[in-house]
C-alpha cells in the first residue's frame, strides 16, 4: 500500500457545500502532485451524472474514479476526510472519506482495490480513519493499519 499513498496527498476538511466540490477536493491533491490532469475531476462528475454515484460503497466511504484514459498519468490515491458529511444522492449514504483511486491500467486497479478492501472491511479501523486530527495519522493507518 505504500506504493500507492503518500501524505501529501491527504487533506481533512471540515465542510463542501455539495458533492460536486467533494470530488473538486478530494482530486485536487492528486492534480497538485502531478498524478492526475486536472480533466479527471469533470470525468468524475461526467461519470456521476451519466451512471449515478457507483462508488459509494458504504457508509462514509466513497471510491471516486474514473477510467485511466480520463486523465490519469501516474497511479495513486488521494484521501479526503471530511468532518461533516455530504450525500452523492438523496437517499444514499453519507460520506466522510472519499479515496479517489488514480489508476494508470485496469490491473493496478484491481490489486489497489484489493489492497484497499482489507482496510475498508475493519470497522475499527475505520472508525480510527474518521476520527484522525491529521493526514499523518491516517497515513500510518492506511499503511501501518494502527
Amino acid at each position: 500500500m505504500e506504493e500507492m499513498i503518500q501524505q501529501k496527498n491527504i487533506r481533512i476538511i471540515d465542510e463542501v457545500a455539495d458533492w460536486k466540490e467533494a470530488i473538486s477536493q478530494a482530486v485536487l491533491p492528486l492534480i497538485e502532485n502531478g498524478y492526475v490532469e486536472s480533466r479527471y475531476v469533470d470525468s468524475i462528475i461526467e461519470n456521476t451524472e451519466k451512471y449515478g454515484p457507483y462508488y459509494v460503497i458504504a457508509p462514509n466511504i466513497a471510491l471516486p474514479h474514473a477510467r485511466p484514459e480520463q486523465g490519469v498519468l501516474k497511479k495513486q490515491l488521494g484521501i479526503l476526510l471530511l468532518r461533516h458529511p455530504i450525500k452523492f444522492s438523496q437517499d444514499g449514504f453519507d460520506v466522510r472519506l472519499l479515496i479517489t483511486l488514480a489508476a494508470s491500467d485496469g490491473e493496478s486497479h484491481l490489486q489497489t482495490l484489493a489492497k484497499l478492501s482489507d482496510i475498508l472491511g475493519d470497522d475499527a479501523l475505520i472508525g480510527k480513519i474518521l476520527g484522525a486530527s491529521s493526514a499523518e495519522e491516517i497515513y500510518r493507518l492506511f499503511t501501518l493499519g494502527h
